[in-house]
């Protein structure tokens, strides 16, 4: 909560500050016989020189003291400064040199894989139960057991999309080409609208439902996907930091911090998005021969709560699955 200061004192620190220059407007000049003879060095004037001294330590001590109440009173919340950053964030990633890459996987990642998603892990420390939303919890207990086999693909990296990587990018894509093969990055879109439909088949809904579940997704613009449904709900994830290894031979970890925002049907009525603030972390290793063959790997899914005044808060909850991916083409 943003405290603002009281209504009175604000126009009496105006008016302590704005008084010293109207006293020294008004201040009747001193009347001094004009001297007779040779001219002779100039006279300090000491009555000016006060005024000046007083001016210059009055407006410093009242500007400072007025400076350091305002900044004191009205400290921002941490929802406002996270959205300060954010809105920084977004207006430099646009400076060219500065924007946030996409993970870069190796190039055994590349082409079209039919990946088997098992959950088989849900974690809640006690000390952080109360801090779980609601809803959070159920789409979690919903998906304990489950078991999905849906189809994912890697798309070759183009140098062009890489002009805001960061130095560690450069540095992974640099030693990746030493290895005499390019990186290559997922196609986001169409592997959250893969997973979606094959998790609403787990749930018994129709094809003629699934087809109606869409995605979008740029490549010149993959911190945001955006994935709509036949019944109007709208969730869009928008990553806001990531870091990934430089990989090894047939081993690659990555971690992205994610916003989600669920926007609701449209009723007509305004509604909130409801927001859920996650960490992704996935490992994998390529298991069977050079030339494709199999990947496996884990992947854990951290919630965080949407609020907090902790620079780094704990994870209240941790989904675990485990992924396997066999090459289709």
């Amino acid at each position: 909560m943003i405290t603002r200061p009281q209504p009175l004192l604000v126009p009496v620190l105006v008016l302590l500050l704005v008084l010293p220059f109207v006293v020294l407007a008004y201040q009747p000049p001193s009347h001094q016989p004009p001297r007779q003879g040779p001219p002779s060095r100039p006279q300090h004037d000491s009555s000016s020189s006060s005024r000046r001294d007083l001016l210059s330590t009055t407006t410093t001590t009242l500007a400072t003291a007025l400076s350091l109440f305002f900044l004191g009173s009205s400290r921002p919340s941490p929802a406002h400064a996270a959205d300060a950053r954010e809105a920084i964030a977004k207006a430099v990633s646009k400076i060219p040199g500065y924007g946030a890459p996409d993970t870069l996987y190796p190039s055994f990642f590349a082409g079209e894989w039919e990946v088997t998603r098992e959950v088989v892990g849900l974690t809640i420390p006690p000390e952080e139960a109360d801090k779980v939303d609601p809803q959070d919890l159920a789409q979690a207990k919903a998906q304990q057991g489950e078991k999905l086999t849906f189809t994912i693909r890697f798309l070759p990296y183009n140098e062009e999309e890489g002009k805001g990587e960061d130095a560690g990018a450069a540095g992974a894509a640099e030693e990746e080409e030493e290895k005499g093969g390019g990186m290559v990055l997922a196609d986001r879109g169409f592997n959250e609208e893969n997973l979606w439909k094959a998790r609403l088949a787990l749930a018994g809904k129709s094809e003629l439902y699934q087809e109606g579940v869409s995605s979008r997704w740029e490549r010149r613009n993959p911190n945001v996907l955006t994935v709509s449904f036949p019944d109007g709900v709208v969730k869009e994830i928008k990553v806001t930091k990531r870091s990934f290894e430089s990989p090894g031979e047939d081993a690659f970890g990555s971690s992205e911090y994610c916003r989600v925002a669920d926007a609701a049907a449209d009723t007509g009525v305004a509604s909130i998005p409801r927001l859920s603030a996650l960490r992704v972390l996935r490992r994998g290793k390529r298991v069977e021969g050079r030339e494709g063959g199999t990947i496996e790997g884990l992947e854990l899914v951290k919630y965080y709560p949407t609020v907090s005044f902790s620079a780094d808060p704990p994870a209240v909850m941790t989904l675990k699955a485990r992924l396997k991916m066999e090459r289709v083409k």
